[in-house]
């Protein structure tokens, strides 16, 4: 599940992963990241993954079609998580987004 939070405003995106994302969290998400990309030309993000529990292949396949096509878009991303394999993601998301700023952080840093 992915929720924009309240604190999302201008081209900030707030969320909140949550559980295990399916296609149909995509379906309802990616417009809404759209609207901001068109509207402020890029966006910014921060990521609260708790409780996270995986993606499905097709969601999996609904964000890398997001990356590719938005790559030059996204400014910065702030991902909020206690597990030690979103390091990793946020590796290989640096790969992606190379002109972006993307950092992990634990729940600790959360004000960072």
């Amino acid at each position: 599940m992915i929720e924009i939070l309240s604190q999302s405003t201008g081209n900030v995106v707030a969320l909140r992963v949550n559980g295990k994302l399916v296609h149909e969290d995509y379906q309802q998400f990616i417009p809404k990241l759209e609207q901001v990309i068109q509207q402020y030309g890029s966006m910014r993000c921060y990521c609260e993954m708790t409780n996270f529990e995986g993606i499905t292949w097709q969601a999996l396949m609904d964000e890398i079609q997001f990356d590719v096509k938005h790559c030059g878009q996204i400014e910065r991303c702030a991902i909020v998580s206690d597990s030690a394999w979103n390091q990793w993601m946020t590796d290989f998301s640096k790969m992606v987004f190379h002109n972006a700023q993307i950092e992990c952080f634990t729940s600790r840093q959360t004000e960072e």
